[in-house]
């Protein structure tokens, strides 16, 4: 098996293999991504992350959010998926959700895609009032989004909010005080924040 970034052969007889389902990323690459659990505090929400928004992991989420490498979907939680599942059992999932133009441009929804193997329910019902899109926005356009959701759904139990890259909370904060009044409780994971 090959590398899904580098394309190098893989050593399939590692010892992590045996444990886990195998790696689509070579040693070397898995290593570049300097995997590290954080909790960070962002616009008033601790937000737990794995990784910071740099190097390998910011080319890789790019090439598969922007370039439609589908197959990188599976990369990014590798070793976290089941730490997830048991962390946040009897939490159920929501994904802050991208603009409809983002997803028909993509052809899919990339944190749908990211998140697939984890196994929590997903919650239905959030959606944006109006297409925002936060890329190449300045830091006060960007908190325009805050106010940017609506949720039509049934109350909630325990929520995991969850999003691939944190800049500025402006996302994850405009879900969380959408769904604050309706949900007995709220906690916040990110793959990746972005260092200032």
């Amino acid at each position: 098996m090959k590398c899904l970034y580098c394309d190098k052969e893989i050593d399939t007889l590692s010892l992590t293999s045996l444990f886990l389902k195998e790696d689509e990323l070579c040693e070397k690459c898995r290593k570049q991504l300097n995997r590290e659990r954080k909790i960070i505090e962002v616009s008033g929400l601790k937000i737990e992350t794995f990784y910071e928004y740099d190097g390998l992991f910011r080319s890789m989420l790019l090439q598969y959010k922007e370039c439609h490498d589908e197959a990188l979907k599976g990369v990014f939680l590798y070793g976290i998926e089941d730490y997830i599942n048991l962390r946040y059992f009897g939490y159920q999932l929501l994904p802050v959700p991208s603009t409809g133009t983002k997803i028909r441009q993509r052809g899919f929804d990339h944190l749908a895609g990211i998140f697939e193997n984890v196994k929590l329910p997903r919650v239905k019902g959030l959606m944006m009032n109006r297409e925002m899109c936060q890329e190449g926005k300045s830091l006060s356009e960007r908190r325009e989004i805050i106010d940017n959701y609506s949720y039509n759904g049934v109350h909630l139990n325990k929520v995991l909010i969850v999003d691939d890259v944190v800049t500025t909370g402006s996302s994850l904060m405009g879900v969380f005080r959408t769904i604050e009044p309706i949900s007995k409780k709220i906690k916040v994971l990110s793959l990746a924040y972005k260092k200032y």
